[in-house]
Formats: structure tokens, C-alpha cells, sequence
């Protein structure tokens, strides 16, 4: 197969330019692939272990990526390293500080109760008081004749009334919400979930669940223990305890750089994490096996890879090139957003950044590029590559890949994507079952766009719509905004505010923290998404944000 399709005057450049000044690579057919064969079966081994940011695994594959750079001769980006520590946070785990004493019994922790994710981590010793369904609404309040409830631990049934009961048999979060603000108000220290009333079965209790922080413990408490409650004396004294916390864990992006003394940069990067053993955003749940990330994204960093052999050594040397690997894509976007963020490298030289995530599934010599409303140039540049792939063009600058977080530094990004496929997020996206060709063609329409582009100078930057990768968000109504994953604190925080959208036009900034939309009380992205699915376009609402140590309430009209 031939690989690359140069126009003419691009091949007598390579032909008589080519300058070695590190190793010598041959450019055939069969020795590029070859090469990505390599380095996909590499990170996508059993000893990679799925490179789940912030593992061992991971760190394994970021000394390969950097051993590779550095035999590619590129040089490291970062102050003479290859690597850019950061910090996350990973998902909520139990301390050892979980109990519920009733009197003088002590109850079994995840047997006869539970800590909810929601909770905060607190002891109390308190009275109990039981509190029916925890409602107060205007034709149904079951606070109406209970009194001396302040500093109490409020028992509440988990589920509605069955006369008033619209929701199925889940309890929708912003229910669930609803009674845990109202005993706050009422004055409770703590809260006591229970499934007493009807034939339900008891909730989930695990701490993958997207419930948002409260400010006070919170529990699920199984049968035995409410009975035994039930038959206190008033007086009766509980001591209770919810401890949960998040642990924070390193994870490395890699990079390396060829300085052709130009005025601007390329970038070329993709991510190199993955979901090690699984976790919750698998599509197998419960499979505990190494998720090996062939396609996502061991295909776009062998590409990243490729692109920093191949690149030093043809003469397009109007800019200079910085090849990346971010971690952590798969926890929210953080290694790019950190890369973008920090004083690594001036984001005012980037020219353009493309983006290879899941290069390696071509169907039907199929290629989706995200990103064309990102610059005037680039639908023209794609026509100019010189490429037999049939190509789908997105304009959208906003999506599920590190591309966005450099949209958002007003620099033209492109995604290049060739597809969801049965194995996304699963075991089974393993290296046999990558389109090396396929991935190897993709490569080529971005050295021939890059050549095409090597003298246009610095492109010009437009602001595009948005789009998220794979099923979308039913049709509905946006604010426009960026929300910032790394946040660990109460609320939605927004990374950055797209231009002329009801966020800004609102007023609404980057930095600004929203705890309040309309009537849902806000805790992190999942519930700030649930509300606006309730919403329709055109709607004006009310929204509470939190800016700096100001509360700012905003109407907002979708």
C-alpha cells in the first residue's frame, strides 16, 4: 500500500530536503506500520496493566513514550525532562472511622448500614427522631407536627409516598435532594435513609454513585437496625460516624519538542491513559480484567509517536513541532487541561494542535475530524491533503478529547476520529484488532495538511459549536460553558465560558462555581447536568453561582 499521497512539489521537497539530525528512519509502507504495530502491542500489553492514570501501568508506559522520543531525537519539553506531574483526585473510599452505636449496641458497617457518597465525613452523638418521608410541600408535609427536631439525627424514608409516587422505582436525585436540604433546614446532624414503607428493594449504597457532597453525615440503614431504633426510649442516645475520603494520585504527561527556530508550534498529541482494570466508565461493569485501550488510545499515541520521527526529518520547517501525550483524558480531560493551564510551554506560539484519539478502527476508509469551525483554513486544507479517506467533517470545538482544552485557548484544534466501535471502554479492545493501515493513512492526511498549511503562517481562530463525543445529550438547551473536571468542591465550576452563549451573555465567568439552577440545588457536573435536562430552550431561569467569597444569583435565558 502506498502511504503517503503527496502532491508533486511536496515530494520533491521530501526527496532533495530531508535532513537527518537524529536516528534515520525508513518512511515505507511496511516499516511505518510495522512501527505502530509495535507500539500499540506495547501499550496496550498486559504489562501496561490499562494504564489507568495515576498506576504503575501508567508509568511504565510513560518511560516507553518518552524512550521513543528520545530515540526519535526530539528533545524533552520540559526543563530537560520528559515529564509533567499533576495531582487528581480519585474516587471516594471508606475510611476506617465508620460506625453507628445505638445505646450500648454497635451495628455491622456495610451489613446493617451503610455511608451514602453524599455524605460528609462527621461524628455525632445526637438523639434520633423519625421524620416519615422527609416532605414538606404544600399538600403533603410531614414535618407538620413534629417539633424540638434541632440537632437531631432525622430518620427518613428513601422512596416517596406510593399516593404521590411518579418516579418508578428509582428516586430521581433532585427527590433525594429536596429531603436532605429540608432537614438541614429543619436542623438535622445527620441523615438515616431507610426502605420501610412498601415492597421496594433497598437502594444502591456503593460509592461510584454521582450523588454530590452534603454537609452532613449521611447513612442507609437496612431493617434490624431501624427496628431496634424504633424501640428506644426517647432519650436514647446514637453515636455515628461517616468517614470517606478521596485519595490524590500523580499522574505524568510526556512531551518532547523540535525547535525550528520558527515563531510558532504545531502541536500533535493524544492521550495515553486508559481504564486499567475497569472501573465505573466501563462498558463491562463488574469485569474486573485489564482494559487494554488498543483503539483509546494506544492508536493515537503510536501516532503521536510516528509523527515525532517522521516530522524532524521532513523539511516543513515554518513551525516547530511539540509532540504530547496527556494522562488522565479518562478522569475528565485533566492532563490537558493542565498542560494548557501551567507555564510549560507559551499557548500564545501554538499555531494549531491535532488531536489523535481512536485512530486505529477505520471502517470503510471512513475518518471523522472534529474541529473545522475551529478555523477558516481548515476546510480548504483538508480538500488540499491529497487523500483517498472519505472524511466527515464536525465543526464543533467542544468534545470528549484533549483537543477541547486547547479550544479554549483560542487555538484552531482538529480530532481525528475514526469511530465508536463495540469494544470502546471494554477488555476487548485489544491490538490484533487495529486497522494498522488504516491508522497509518490517517497519518498521512495530517503530514500532507501540515504541509499544506507549512507557509500560511499563524491560522486564524474561530469559535465554533459544541458536540461531545458519542451519544448525545438529548436535544436541548445549553449555557454554553466548560466545566472544570478537577474540581472537587461543592458545585459545578466552569473552566471556561463559550462565547456568545447564555452563560456569558449572562454575565457568568470562568471561575464562577454554580450551586443553584432554577429550582436544583447544583453539587457537581451530574447533577448540574440532570437539572438542565429538565429545562427547555427559551426558558428563563435563576441560576447561583459562587464567585470568589460572593454569592451572585444571575437570570439566565436558555
Amino acid at each position: 500500500m502506498h502511504i503517503f499521497r503527496f502532491t508533486g512539489f511536496i515530494c520533491m521537497v521530501l526527496a532533495a530536503q530531508i535532513h537527518v539530525a537524529q536516528s534515520t528512519y525508513s518512511f515505507s509502507s511496511t516499516d511505518i506500520i510495522q512501527r505502530l504495530k509495535t507500539d500499540v502491542h506495547t501499550l496496550a500489553s498486559e504489562e501496561m496493566e490499562g494504564r489507568e492514570a495515576g498506576t504503575q501501568g501508567e508509568r511504565k508506559a510513560a518511560d516507553y513514550i518518552s524512550q521513543q522520543m528520545e530515540e526519535a531525537g526530539v528533545d524533552p519539553l520540559f526543563d530537560g525532562s520528559w515529564f509533567q506531574e499533576f495531582t487528581f483526585h480519585g474516587d471516594w473510599t471508606y475510611g476506617e472511622d465508620n460506625f453507628f452505636n445505638i445505646g450500648e449496641r454497635e451495628f455491622v458497617f456495610q451489613e446493617d448500614f451503610f455511608v451514602l457518597p453524599n455524605a460528609a465525613s462527621s461524628h455525632v452523638y445526637a438523639q434520633g427522631v423519625y421524620v416519615g418521608y422527609g416532605l414538606k410541600k404544600e399538600d403533603y408535609n410531614d414535618y407538620a407536627d413534629l417539633e424540638q427536631l434541632e440537632d437531631k439525627v432525622f430518620f427518613i424514608e428513601y422512596y416517596l409516598p406510593e399516593e404521590i409516587d411518579d418516579s418508578g422505582e428509582n428516586l430521581p436525585l433532585e427527590k433525594l435532594q429536596q429531603k436532605t436540604e429540608t432537614a438541614i433546614e429543619k436542623g438535622a446532624l445527620a441523615i438515616v435513609f431507610v426502605n420501610t414503607q412498601g415492597n421496594r428493594t433497598d437502594p444502591p449504597t456503593h460509592l461510584q454513585q454521582d450523588l454530590g457532597r452534603e454537609e452532613i453525615p449521611i447513612f442507609f440503614a437496612r431493617q434490624e437496625l431501624v427496628e431496634y431504633f424504633q424501640q428506644l426510649q426517647e432519650d436514647e442516645y446514637l453515636f455515628i460516624s461517616a468517614d470517606i475520603y478521596r485519595k490524590t494520585y500523580t499522574a505524568i504527561n510526556v512531551a518532547g519538542y523540535w525547535d525550528n527556530n520558527a515563531d510558532h508550534t504545531v502541536v500533535i498529541g493524544g492521550h495515553y491513559d486508559h481504564l486499567g482494570m475497569g472501573g465505573r466508565t466501563s462498558r463491562s461493569p463488574g469485569v474486573q480484567q485489564i482494559h487494554y485501550g488498543a483503539d483509546d488510545n494506544a492508536s493515537g499515541v503510536a501516532g503521536v509517536l510516528e509523527a515525532a520521527r517522521f516530522l524532524p526529518q521532513a523539511h516543513f520547517t515554518s513551525n516547530n513541532y511539540l509532540f504530547i501525550a496527556f494522562s488522565a483524558e479518562e478522569k475528565g480531560l485533566l492532563g490537558s487541561r493542565h498542560f494548557t493551564l501551567s507555564d510549560a510551554y507559551d499557548m500564545g506560539k501554538v499555531n494549531y494542535m491535532f488531536n489523535l484519539d481512536m485512530i486505529g478502527r477505520m471502517i470503510d476508509n471512513q475518518l471523522t475530524i472534529l474541529g473545522t469551525g475551529t478555523s477558516p483554513l481548515w476546510d480548504e486544507t483538508i480538500e488540499k491533503a491529497d487523500t483517498d479517506i472519505n472524511i466527515r467533517k464536525v465543526p464543533a470545538g467542544v468534545g470528549g478529547s484533549d483537543h477541547t482544552n486547547f479550544y479554549h485557548q483560542q487555538i484552531p484544534a482538529l480530532f481525528f476520529f475514526t469511530g465508536i466501535h463495540e469494544d470502546y471502554h471494554r477488555p476487548s479492545d485489544t491490538p490484533d484488532k487495529i486497522n494498522y493501515e488504516g491508522l497509518a493513512e490517517v497519518l498521512s492526511l495530517a503530514y500532507n495538511m501540515i504541509a499544506v498549511l507549512d507557509n500560511k503562517g499563524k491560522l486564524e481562530f474561530t469559535t465554533a459549536p459544541a458536540t461531545r463525543r458519542g451519544s448525545p445529550r438529548r436535544e436541548g438547551p445549553t449555557l454554553g460553558v466548560m466545566p472544570d473536571h478537577g474540581f472537587s468542591g461543592n458545585g459545578m465550576k466552569i473552566q471556561a465560558v463559550i462565547d456568545d452563549r447564555p452563560a456569558q451573555k449572562a454575565g457568568i465567568i470562568d471561575g464562577d462555581v454554580i450551586v443553584r439552577l432554577g429550582d436544583v440545588r447544583v453539587s457537581d457536573i451530574r447533577t448540574y447536568m440532570e437539572g438542565l435536562d429538565k429545562l427547555s430552550k427559551n426558558d428563563t431561569i435563576n441560576i447561583l453561582i459562587i464567585r470568589g467569597d460572593e454569592e451572585i444569583e444571575l437570570e439566565v435565558e436558555l
